[in-house]
């Protein structure tokens, strides 16, 4: 058991120095590749949180992504507050959302649930669409460009969300293995047996969605400074939330480290596809979720903990009938 912890740590520790000294050795486009698959993995670990761990479906996850990004504008332009000040600010508004949200809509369950979080989206969407005068509208808003060479830029973004990376997936870590992690677990698994043994389900609900919001909300800030020009549909868009279901799901749900396995898989796949096949790329892409899915229908994650074979694999298939 130390053997295998030790041999877990080495390889983090190597992967950490490989990400560390990557942008010193590749391209630009190659590095702002890899700060979006950083930028989704911090996504589908958020939704985690809140999708894997607690099992609720927040599909519309990404107002707190939008709010953040929004949040982040209007502080820099309307009041001039520097980045990182804005950032700050964008998450605790993210969170303060998330409780009000809470308070509302986690007493629903299921499909239910789901259709209330996407309702909840598009209101946002229509709200801030129609706040011209804040936050311009449809026509979207700029905010202050960063100053400095591209290489530079590159590293800035590139480093920060390398930073809220590593800080998400430690914090997931100490959830897979503390308390506040088991709770979460237990309303997964028995939303009515957790209330029976004592657990205040309401109060780890709204705390899961609340870290999940956070994280989303801190996304959606470094996501509007780096692009430099936000709009709804974009910040908004509901899509992302599918896709970072997809990355969870491609994986592993409830997982530490399935969300960032499975960024790195899906946009691979995405940039590889789309490079070589533009007008197909949507259908293959489809089926590579779709055969990812029926193949190893608890994430990529549990093959490698698991150790499976290609025997063991086919064999699991007959015994399902698939």
């Amino acid at each position: 058991m130390v053997v295998e912890m030790r041999r877990k740590a080495i390889v983090l520790i190597v992967l950490v120095l490989i990400f560390l000294v990557l942008p010193f050795l590749v391209s630009g486009f190659w590095v702002r590749l890899v700060t979006g698959i950083f930028m989704f993995a911090i996504l589908a670990s958020a939704l985690n949180i809140i999708a894997g761990f607690t099992g609720y479906a927040a599909f519309g996850n990404m107002i707190f992504f939008g709010v953040g990004a929004y949040t982040t504008a209007v502080l820099m332009n309307k009041l001039k507050f520097p980045f990182f000040t804005s950032l700050i600010l964008s998450g605790g508004v993210a969170v303060l959302l998330a409780i009000v949200l809470g308070l509302l809509l986690l007493r629903l369950k299921g499909h239910y649930f789901a259709l209330a979080t996407l309702g909840a989206a598009e209101a946002m969407h229509q709200i801030v669409n129609n706040l011209t005068d804040l936050t311009g509208g449809g026509q979207g808003m700029s905010l202050p460009q960063m100053r400095g060479s591209p290489f530079v830029l590159n590293l800035f973004f590139y480093f920060l969300m390398f930073f809220f990376l590593v800080l998400i997936t430690f914090l997931v870590w100490r959830l897979s293995k503390n308390r506040l992690g088991y709770a979460f677990k237990a309303i997964r698994a028995n939303e009515e047996a957790a209330s029976v043994m004592g657990i205040n389900t309401t109060y780890y609900k709204i705390y899961a969605w609340s870290l999940s919001g956070l994280f989303t909300g801190f996304t959606g800030a470094i996501y509007a400074y780096w692009f430099t020009y936000i709009d709804p549909p974009t910040v908004f868009d509901v899509m992302m939330v599918v896709k970072m279901f997809v990355i969870i799901l491609i994986g592993g749900a409830g997982t530490v480290f399935g969300p960032i396995i499975g960024a790195f898989i899906l946009e691979s796949i995405s940039e590889l596809v789309w490079a070589k096949f533009i007008n197909l790329h949507l259908g293959i892409l489809g089926t590579i979720i779709m055969l990812v899915v029926i193949f190893m229908p608890n994430g990529i994650i549990d093959l490698v903990t698991k150790k499976r074979s290609f025997k063991g694999i086919i064999k699991y298939l007959r015994e399902n009938k698939l």
